[in-house]
């Protein structure tokens, strides 16, 4: 829970939940929660169903859920009152092809889009009314002018100046200009004299590569922006306004959100989940392409030691060392499968993966390791199942013959 808090609830203002793939909500954050209770009368009861399916705009949202876990992010827009509220639903990916859950944000419009172009005069102060940082251009770039937000965000007045002096020249923002509409998500690596566009940059959580520890993060300067674009009028000729979101906060809390879920927290490497989908994505590719994949297990026996804290030392001084022995040999993954069991996938033949995993047994100090190995191609196994069945076996196998032995499947 308290991972979770420390993630969404990071990124100042953020409205946002998260709803697993069963459709259960896993948390939202305090702002959420109240939007929500008003909104919608949601209590957002973690581990309960969400949405709770008893209105119309429950279901309209459950219809928002359903098509982001089918891969496309849709979104719903509520009035009240003078303001219009949109809730968007984004699916949580755990790698490039699988989805595990949803994330949900709700973020606040002043005013409901306007059906025909909005008209700009050359009076400043309407363009000030705009609650975002905003500038008009016209067709080909140039800033005509731009609102008080945006002017003091550069420490300057851009009028003059191309839209591409902010953001860099794309083929995106030359659609955006000619067609008068879309948007552009651009990541700016650094502004001179831009410093402050984006103003602070909240504090933020990280999960260290090495032990996946929680540290607070350094201020980066790289911000993600969506660059909204819609028709307009200035001095009586055609131009195109410009907002800019900010939305670094959401995209740097769902890879948060991803790492968690596929991450093991005390160690730093895949835990079972994640190995799993790691070799779900290998498998075909492997068999397709007649590639060299083997799956080894290890377990760590007899470890010689009473309490939580030292057999977690132990772990992580196991991890360390498999993972110093690993740098630079075959393509592989690590992960941890149990409390005392770890798998590592390598791109090897099985003779290979026998001697890697001897190795290991050698360098690990203080304890025994057993150890099994299964080779994709050597097997002829069907499935998934069946391939990490194997090398788990002869794992156990090893370990059932004395431990601190190696067998490979099949043998």
């Amino acid at each position: 829970m308290s991972v979770w808090s420390g993630v969404l609830d990071s990124c100042p203002g953020l409205l946002c939940c998260v709803v697993n793939i069963k459709g259960r909500l896993m948390y939202a954050t305090h702002g959420y929660r109240a939007i929500a209770a008003r909104l919608f009368g949601h209590k957002c009861e973690e581990g309960s169903n969400y949405p709770p399916l008893i209105t119309e705009i429950d279901r309209a949202i459950h219809e928002a859920l359903t098509a982001a876990c089918l891969g496309e992010t849709n979104s719903i827009e509520m009035a009240e009152h003078d303001n219009i509220w949109e809730l968007s639903a984004s699916p949580l990916r755990i790698d490039g092809e699988t989805i595990s859950g949803v994330v949900i944000r709700i973020t606040s419009s002043a005013k409901p889009v306007q059906e025909a172009p909005p008209v700009v005069m050359t009076n400043p102060e309407i363009l000030n009314s705009v609650p975002f940082r905003a500038c008009v251009a016209d067709t080909e770039g140039v800033i005509l002018a731009a609102n008080k937000f945006l002017a003091s965000s550069l420490g300057k007045n851009p009028t003059g100046t191309n839209i591409a002096a902010l953001i860099g020249e794309s083929e995106a923002l030359t659609k955006i200009l000619a067609d008068k509409s879309g948007y552009l998500e651009a990541e700016i690596d650094s502004f001179v004299g831009y410093e402050n566009f984006y103003g602070f940059t909240p504090e933020e959580i990280y999960l260290d590569e090495e032990l996946n520890e929680i540290h607070e993060a350094k201020p980066q300067e790289s911000r993600i922006i969506h660059l909204h674009a819609g028709p307009a009028e200035w001095d009586k000729k055609p131009a195109v306004m410009l907002t800019f979101e900010d939305v670094t906060d959401l995209t740097r809390a769902h890879e948060q959100l991803r790492r968690l879920l596929t991450y093991e927290p005390d160690t730093g490497i895949l835990n079972r989940r994640g190995i799993e989908h790691t070799i779900l994505r290998q498998f075909p590719k492997a068999i397709q392409d007649g590639r060299n994949l083997s799956l080894i297990a290890l377990r760590v026996d007899d470890m010689n030691t009473d309490g939580y804290l030292a057999m977690n030392n132990i772990m992580r001084e196991f991890v360390r060392s498999v993972r110093r022995f690993m740098n630079g040999r075959a393509e592989h993954s690590i992960a941890r499968w149990s409390q005392n069991e770890f798998m590592i996938l390598a791109e090897c033949p099985a003779a290979v993966a026998v001697v890697m995993a001897n190795e290991i047994r050698d360098r690990a100090r203080g304890i025994t390791v057993s150890a099994g190995a299964a080779d994709l191609h050597e097997g002829g196994y069907s499935s998934v199942n069946e391939f990490i069945g194997a090398a788990y076996d002869a794992m156990n196998r090893a370990r059932l013959e004395g431990g601190n032995k190696t067998i490979l499947a099949g043998r």
